[in-house]
């Protein structure tokens, strides 16, 4: 195994930190990669931060402007993000980030460990582990914004298929959580992530409004 190189990315060890890179944000978009993410009804919607999953999305052209990107995934992208980066742990962290140095692509604007950091969620042991979508909505109540919008999580339900803009059945990739995640262990983490919430909340996408409920 290669040895780590010397860090080059800051790590924001606090929400406040975080909140204060990001821009102070009173609004947050936390968009996941289901059909969702491109309902109309986001253009309607206000936000001055948004959150992304993985990579995916960057295909699309739409809502492609992230300040925020929640993975775990060893994709390396061509250019260093602008986009502050979130792990899931610091194992993780650790391993993605020496992938991004070897490539010269190491995050302007920092990264952070969700294990690292406190909320509800990862105060939480879990029987299977919170997809990032989950730790995208949990990071951003942390963040105390007035408004906080989540689309694109439809708990791999949508009648569309797994992502937008496919032909159901037709790419060859279930339209259904990976082994190490389920849905209901996705809803009850989401829940216990909004707990906190005081603000205006939106849910875009029938599924997980439903799976929710009041």
């Amino acid at each position: 195994r290669w040895p780590l190189l010397g860090r080059k990315a800051r790590c924001l060890d606090g929400w406040g930190r975080i909140w204060r890179i990001l821009g102070e944000p009173k609004s947050i978009l936390c968009l996941g990669n289901g059909p969702s993410s491109e309902d109309p009804l986001l253009m309607a919607q206000r936000f001055d931060c948004l959150f992304r999953v993985n990579w995916v999305w960057q295909t699309r052209g739409m809502l492609a402007a992230p300040q925020a990107i929640f993975t775990a995934d060893r994709d390396v992208p061509q250019s260093a993000p602008d986009a502050v980066m979130a792990f899931p742990t610091r194992a993780e962290a650790d391993a993605i980030l020496d992938l991004y140095e070897r490539a010269g692509v190491s995050p302007r604007n920092g990264y952070f460990v969700m294990e690292e950091l406190p909320s509800p969620l990862t105060a939480k042991a879990w029987p299977l582990r919170p997809t990032n979508g989950a730790m995208m909505i949990a990071a951003a109540v942390q963040l105390q914004p007035e408004k906080l919008t989540v689309a694109g999580i439809d708990l791999y339900q949508h009648p569309a298929g797994k992502y937008p803009g496919e032909t159901p059945g037709k790419t060859g990739e279930a339209n259904e959580y990976d082994a190490i995640h389920s849905r209901d262990n996705d809803v009850a983490a989401i829940k216990l992530a909004l707990a906190p919430f005081n603000g205006e909340l939106t849910i875009v996408g029938d599924r997980l409004r439903a799976a929710l409920g009041s």
